[in-house]
């Protein structure tokens, strides 16, 4: 089951600079409604912590105070 798994499995890889879009669900897990976007951002990528964890800034500059793993999050295209 684990090679069926790891065959099929995309990992997400960023780079410090990239934009990211954000899972909204996984920043806001509390006041979680149907009709609320999917997603959110977008976000820069301004430091890799370790293996798929990222820290996050705003556009404007202001820094995400969590760090983020690739899972929540999907590359912005512009």
């Amino acid at each position: 089951m684990a090679r069926f798994y790891n065959r099929r499995v995309r990992n997400r890889h960023f780079v410090a600079g990239d934009l990211v879009l954000r899972m909204f669900k996984a920043s806001r897990a509390r006041n979680v409604k149907n009709l609320n976007p999917k997603w959110e951002g977008p976000y820069r990528v301004t430091k890799i912590v370790g293996p798929g964890t990222y820290i996050l800034e705003e556009l404007s500059g202001k820094k995400i105070e969590h760090t983020w793993h690739g899972i929540h999050l999907k590359k912005y295209y512009v």
